[in-house]
């Protein structure tokens, strides 16, 4: 048991990080590029994690593995990363695949109730209370993911359609995304949204950025857009809260994701209507990588 290797990964929709212990002190760590099963396909996401597990532990093969990937939140699509996993990995004796709504909520909130909102190319909130595991959001950019990087880039996209078609007028949003996407014109633009399979969902998200920083330095466009999201993102806390029996009793909840890393007026509309709404609401961050939370849930696992 002293010898006894974990392995933990975050495997999201732009990066893979897997840190390992062998008997329970630091023994490796790897990142790798984008591992969301959902996104990438099952298959290349398996590829992804192995090899970074393989980088992290030197040739040593891992009593315990546990992956928390985006994308895995439904069970088929968590079963299918499993089994391609266990081909990729034979010698592990124990592996278990979550979505990385709880390795993000341990990260931030170590033990007892809680609440994570998670906002980055997607949007979820996960709540855990006792027996309570909610999950609300995190439907993917066609039915779901409000408030997230992608939905406040897609409305700055329908923002600059509607100024092509002489139904908005431009300014320094619509300016922004038309230099990023490099579309000259509405033809342009409906080339780049519609011609690629499947859509770049990243491009678009990557627009959130700007859009954010527009709206902190008061364009009008870019601040309505943000203020949208925040609302869509306060409503996915809230059913989380509301489901865990947890809107009453004055909930911890963590900010993760890129979207909400750093301060902004995104994040300072969001805190404040959750303040208002669930009271006595604490709002935290941490530094600290959900790969560290998936290394505890492996280190808790027993070898087969």
């Amino acid at each position: 048991m002293s010898e006894h290797i974990a392995v933990g990964v975050d495997a999201g929709g732009s990066s893979t990080v897997v840190l390992a212990s062998r008997g329970g002190a630091p023994f490796g760590s790897a990142r790798g590029g984008p591992a969301n099963p959902s996104s990438c396909g099952v298959d290349e996401a398996a590829r992804t994690i192995a090899a970074a597990v393989r980088e992290s532990l030197r040739g040593a093969d891992p009593d315990a593995l546990f992956v928390g990937a985006a994308g895995a939140g439904r069970a088929n699509v968590a079963r299918a990363l499993e089994e391609c996993l266990r081909a990729h990995l034979p010698q592990t004796q124990t592996l278990r695949v979550q979505d990385d709504t709880a390795i993000a909520l341990r990260a931030a909130i170590p033990h007892g109730p809680g609440i994570v909102l998670i906002a980055g190319t997607g949007s979820v909130a996960y709540a855990e209370n006792g027996e309570h595991r909610v999950r609300v959001g995190g439907s993917g950019y066609l039915l779901g993911d409000e408030g997230s990087a992608f939905a406040i880039g897609l409305a700055a996209v329908k923002l600059l359609a509607r100024v092509f078609e002489g139904r908005a007028r431009a300014d320094e949003t619509t300016e922004f995304v038309q230099h990023a996407l490099d579309v000259p014109h509405r033809e342009a633009l409906l080339a780049a949204m519609y011609d690629a399979s499947p859509l770049d969902v990243a491009r678009i998200a990557a627009l959130a950025t700007g859009v954010v920083a527009l709206a902190g330095d008061g364009n009008r466009a870019a601040t309505k857009i943000v203020q949208s999201a925040a609302q869509d993102l306060a409503d996915l806390v809230r059913a989380a809260a509301r489901q865990a029996a947890l809107a009453e009793e004055s909930p911890v909840i963590a900010f993760a994701g890129g979207l909400l890393r750093e301060n902004s007026l995104l994040t300072y509309i969001l805190q404040t209507r959750l303040q208002g709404d669930l009271a006595g609401a604490t709002i935290v961050r941490t530094d600290v990588e959900p790969a560290q939370a998936a290394l505890r849930f492996a280190q808790a696992l027993q070898p087969a």
